[in-house]
């Protein structure tokens, strides 16, 4: 939840009034296309296909039932009845009319929800893990302030993108953003924070290295800020694929960017940003309890509720997928909106995942929800299985894609449909971008296609790989095969499973032994 006084709605407001005139004076033409673009991104405003799309900051991915009811009035009224859950945790809505976009934005100020810094190069929204260990969202929070329309660093060389973790169970993926923060204790039973930072996908994937253990939690505005400001001096400029604080890092070395933290340091000594008790317990006023959940009736259990039950209900959290067939993954109807707040509305809140799903963050009786959400057409029964897929826009939508994603993620859940052959096959995690930008995290999935532009065509490439979710040893997947053409992804996509089965192989490879031997047996050739 955002904690807005007076003054940030003032901030707020008047950032929407500037954008107005900055509209006006595009549509008399005062601007041109390039000079209204860094207006617009501002404001979270891309230029698509069709239409324009606006993204709006979701913090670490909470939001309550007044948020989603307004959301969902404001895709009757300027958008076509739906909105899209992103992976970083965001929302789109992807038919915006230029014209309308003022007071879109005035009517979504009403429920504390804005679109600024959502995209840019800029600090964007800050995700976090779905545990609720430290309070993770209320140092998010804290976070999110100090950086938000801070002057300083809203023309950074490139996106900047912040992750907070505080399990051991990386459902976040820490080490792929550009700063991470791992929380836990220390022996002493102080609360402690590792940093991490250089971290990214795209064009040239990297994971993030440890620059700061061990600091205390008093000193987290300090250091993140002084590690960005150093960034934003010597980050590059001249080429917009070069100019990621990974690639700086890269060149420069972690050593070297300790020593210039620490001239840093050493040079603005008396700007030092210190957090006081009195300051950070402003976030913690909320009572976050988790009450252990108890069956308050007796229930008949049967063999779909029990295997509902183990895949989507874990730590007291209910897991629910918003893959729905023939739809994009991640899209949420005004109908589907309107179930959650009848029988849902008791709930604090709900978060979104970076699997573009859903979690509830409270308890009711869970065969009552189990219920409710097969009888109002929601496909509960997908979560953690091979449908349950991550897919960015692609070319339907977005105007950097090489090749469609949406139609390939309706194609593979049209086909596999029995739930009782997706239940055979292990725990996959199955992602599709439909550019290298890697929006759709295919180098992080078990199975991960890339769209790629070939023939005036739909083409992809074959990514694998074995070990995610873990926090120590997160590695990036290989590419298998050269590019081939839509038609035949659900045939290697069958082959693929076919041989995980034969072999009863939980994981894809554990050792080089496996991998050239699954290469042998399907002909793969392995491109490095």
């Amino acid at each position: 939840m955002y904690y807005n006084n007076f003054y940030y709605k003032f901030i707020i407001n008047n950032s929407f009034n500037n954008f107005n005139k900055n509209l006006i004076n595009y549509i008399t033409g005062f601007y041109n296309e390039n000079e209204f673009k860094i207006l617009r991104l501002q404001l979270g405003l891309y230029r698509q296909n069709i239409s324009y799309m606006n993204r709006i900051a979701v913090h670490c991915g909470n939001l309550n039932f007044n948020q989603l009811i307004n959301l969902s009035y404001l895709s009757i009224f300027y958008d076509k009845k739906y909105f899209h859950f992103t992976t970083r945790t965001n929302i789109q809505f992807n038919f915006i009319k230029l014209l309308n976009f003022f007071e879109f934005l005035k009517k979504l100020n009403f429920s504390f929800l804005h679109p600024i810094q959502t995209s840019g190069n800029c600090v964007r929204n800050i995700t976090s893990s779905s545990g609720h260990l430290f309070m993770v969202w209320s140092w998010g929070e804290f976070i999110r302030q100090w950086f938000n329309l801070n002057f300083e660093f809203l023309f950074l060389p490139r996106k900047f993108k912040i992750s907070i973790l505080n399990q051991k169970k990386d459902d976040v993926f820490l080490k792929i953003h550009d700063l991470g923060f791992f929380i836990k204790k220390n022996s002493l039973n102080k609360i402690i924070f590792n940093v991490i930072i250089g971290g990214g996908l795209g064009r040239t994937p990297l994971m993030g290295l440890y620059i700061l253990i061990n600091l205390h939690w008093k000193n987290i505005l300090n250091y993140s800020d002084k590690l960005i400001r150093i960034y934003n001096i010597y980050g590059f400029r001249n080429n917009i694929y070069k100019s990621r604080i990974k690639i700086l890092i890269k060149y420069l070395g972690i050593n070297s960017y300790i020593k210039f933290l620490n001239k840093e340091f050493n040079y603005s000594n008396k700007i030092i940003f210190i957090i006081n008790e009195k300051e950070i317990n402003f976030f913690f006023f909320k009572n976050f309890i988790f009450k252990n959940n108890k069956f308050s009736k007796k229930i008949i259990f049967n063999f779909f509720f029990l295997n509902w039950l183990k895949s989507s209900y874990k730590n007291y959290f209910i897991f629910t997928p918003i893959k729905n067939n023939n739809k994009s993954p991640g899209d949420i109807n005004i109908f589907q909106i309107k179930i959650l707040y009848l029988f849902f509305k008791d709930f604090e809140k709900l978060k979104i995942l970076n699997r573009q799903n859903i979690v509830f963050l409270n308890y009711l009786n869970i065969y009552n929800i189990y219920l409710k959400l097969k009888k109002y057409f929601f496909n509960i029964f997908n979560y953690n299985f091979l449908t349950d897929i991550i897919s960015c826009p692609g070319k339907d939508y977005c105007v950097l894609a090489n090749a469609k994603s949406i139609s390939i993620s309706k194609i593979i859940q049209s086909t596999f449909t029995d739930f009782n052959s997706l239940n055979k096959i292990p725990s996959i995690h199955l992602n599709i971008s439909g550019c290298i930008n890697s929006c759709g995290h295919h180098h992080i999935g078990n199975i991960g296609f890339l769209g790629v532009s070939k023939y005036n065509n739909n083409w992809y490439q074959l990514f694998l790989n074995n070990n995610i979710n873990k926090y120590d040893n997160l590695i990036f997947s290989k590419n298998f095969l050269s590019s081939f053409i839509y038609f035949k992804l659900i045939f290697y996509l069958i082959k693929i499973l076919k041989s995980i089965l034969i072999n009863e192989k939980k994981i894809f490879f554990n050792d080089y032994y496996y991998f050239f031997k699954f290469q042998k047996n399907l002909n793969f050739k392995i491109y490095k």
